[in-house]
């Protein structure tokens, strides 16, 4: 009988070596596989067009068009695959390679079986295994004379060869391609996706962090036996928390905790030479077991020296900072492929190109973070598009409503000679809305860059309009912010409120307010002071009541906010609506009361 010990000899000695053959699949399909070790493939479709080819230094994957996306390599990247791959079956020895020639523990252990077998007519020895990775047993078939697996299957997917050659001399134009080919870059739907490639690549390159020991809780559940005679037969299962180790050099100080670990709780943590390590967990484990676990890891030497390493971080840093900056200032932007977009993008054009560093310094100011105010360390940001092209030198406002039209933005923010020149690089702002949505397209007003954060984020949202904005600048036309909220005098609750109501019912408004102030839920009012003028600009922009809004003492209210001086007012909010109050400030009498409430349409 052939031991295991001399079909894994067998399989081994395949190592190095060319092969090609053809590969059946559980999904119905044939492929023509060609593999030169140690990296290079190629598979080909039943009717001879190829679906992959991998050299040392390309990778092409082949669509139905027969286009090829194009990925440049190195000798060791790793390509992942789903399912069970064609190269399982040419390099299966790498599932049972011994650890020492690895650096990783093998796939498989010892099979569970050993029998003779036949595979499209060619005899073999079949092996089974349990799978370290997961999953159902797999059992694989190796070919009795030339040591290749002709065979591969795990639950109900499988793969199996036919006439396979070893030791042919291949042409190396096979795992080339000079057909039609999109690159890499270009077929990923963006910038991140290829960066966080890149990244993930470089982290399977680097150093592992070598697990020594899990705690594991083992299950035996019986199956069949006999009672009489002690048979038993039992199916055995592991189980293992699932956690995160963290590794950082300590003089280095700790990184920040990525995505990938934010879910874990950290455990335990130890400094192991110049490393800090720290377990972390989603499910709580035993001080005893993280210590061990932390105790048995075996972490490689440090990439360099630790000063050395520092400045170039902080090179990189630097380095990706620039790059970020140039990015966000859109140098070579075209604005015509901004313009019409349903994104809502809030472009910053800059019409003026005397002065390189003005504007940059100017984007980064109007893009900067600004404190919310809040109580947290949260901050606001204007979203900005810059769009930096000397196409658009002396871009006047009236050309660029006309080159939007009717048409998205909305708005736009203008970087012109003024805001070059001006201390406070005031930018201006226009209105490209349309006018039958109420909007005045052309008209201006300037923001300063810490206040652009403001506009943008309110505009960009429709939770304040143009005219808010514009409405609200300085005499010389400049926004600088809306005035802080004025303090407020009192707060009113309801027994403060009827006692106010009955100063004074000499009108019907001021009747109406004190008869159902007391049927209303929980009353009050917040009591501010300003100028009588204000308010009464306030009312009088109101206009004529839409026909579902009732209206009480108007002209009560203009009366008496019509002189000047200063008065108190507040509202108190009803049912639909609410009551504006004014009060004299010198005698707490009610002055005047209005009514605006909306009225349901009256059914026809």
């Amino acid at each position: 009988m052939t031991s295991w010990s001399q079909i894994r000899g067998l399989s081994f000695g395949t190592m190095g070596r060319t092969a090609r053959g053809t590969v059946y699949s559980s999904d119905g399909t044939a492929s023509s596989v060609w593999f030169a070790p140690p990296t290079s493939w190629r598979m080909e479709n039943a009717d001879g067009s190829p679906s992959y080819i991998e050299s040392a230094t390309d990778e092409y994957v082949f669509g139905e068009d027969g286009v090829a996306v194009h990925t440049a390599k190195h000798p060791n990247r790793l390509v992942a695959v789903t399912g069970v791959s064609a190269t399982v079956l040419f390099t299966a020895y790498r599932s049972w390679t011994p650890m020492e020639l690895t650096g990783r523990p093998p796939r498989f252990g010892e099979p569970k079986q050993l029998i003779e077998a036949e595979v499209r007519g060619r005899r073999g020895w079949q092996v089974e295994f349990d799978d370290s990775y997961g999953g159902p047993t797999i059992t694989v078939v190796i070919d009795a004379e030339l040591g290749i697996a002709l065979s591969w299957r795990q639950g109900e997917q499988w793969m199996q060869m036919e006439s396979p050659v070893l030791d042919e001399d291949f042409d190396p134009a096979l795992f080339t391609w000079d057909g039609p080919t999109v690159e890499f870059e270009e077929y990923l739907e963006s910038r991140e996706q290829l960066e966080h490639q890149q990244k993930m690549q470089e982290l399977m390159d680097m150093p592992p962090t070598r697990i020594g020991w899990v705690p594991m809780q083992v299950t035996a559940s019986p199956t069949e036996g006999d009672p009489l005679s002690g048979a038993l037969d039992v199916t055995v299962t592991a189980d293992t928390p699932q956690f995160g180790i963290r590794r950082w050099l300590t003089e280095l100080g700790e990184p920040e905790v990525g995505f990938s670990m934010e879910l874990f709780s950290p455990r335990a943590r130890t400094t192991i030479g110049p490393w800090t390590v720290e377990l972390r967990t989603y499910n709580a484990i035993s001080i005893e077991d993280a210590d061990r676990v932390l105790a048995e890891v075996v972490l490689p030497d440090p990439p360099g020296n630790v000063d050395d390493i520092r400045d170039a971080a902080t090179a990189r840093q630097e380095a990706d900072d620039e790059a970020a900056i140039i990015s966000a200032l859109g140098i070579g932007r075209n604005l015509d492929d901004y313009l019409h977009s349903l994104n809502g993008v809030s472009l910053l054009v800059r019409t003026d190109f005397s002065d390189d560093d003005r504007w940059r310094e100017l984007a980064l100011a109007a893009m900067a973070p600004v404190d919310s105010g809040m109580d947290d360390d949260s901050t606001f940001e204007a979203r900005l598009t810059c769009i930096d092209h000397r196409d658009n030198d002396g871009l006047t406002v009236e050309a660029l409503v006309e080159r939007i039209g009717d048409d998205p933005p909305y708005y736009a923010f203008i970087a012109d000679s003024i805001s070059m020149t001006h201390p406070e690089m005031p930018i201006l702002v226009v209105d490209c809305g349309r006018p039958d949505f109420g909007d005045e397209p052309g008209r201006t007003f300037r923001v300063i860059p810490d206040q652009v954060q403001s506009v943008e984020n309110n505009l960009s949202i429709s939770n304040m309009g143009f005219r808010d904005f514009a409405d609200a600048v300085d005499d010389d036309g400049v926004f600088r912010g809306f005035p802080p909220p004025r303090p407020h005098v009192a707060i009113l609750q309801r027994d403060e409120l009827i006692a106010l109501s009955a100063t004074n019912r000499s009108t019907p408004a001021l009747a109406r307010f004190a008869e159902e102030l007391p049927l209303v839920d929980y009353p009050s009012m917040v009591v501010y002071e300003t100028a009588r003028t204000k308010v009464h600009d306030s009312a009088a922009a109101l206009g004529e009541p839409p026909s579902t809004e009732l209206r009480v003492g108007v002209d009560d209210y203009l009366a008496a906010t019509a002189r000047d001086g200063l008065c108190q007012h507040g509202h108190v909010q009803i049912r639909g609506g609410h009551w504006s109050l004014v009060i004299d400030p010198d005698t707490g009498t009610l002055e005047a009361a209005m009514l605006r409430q909306y009225q349901p349409p009256t059914p026809s």
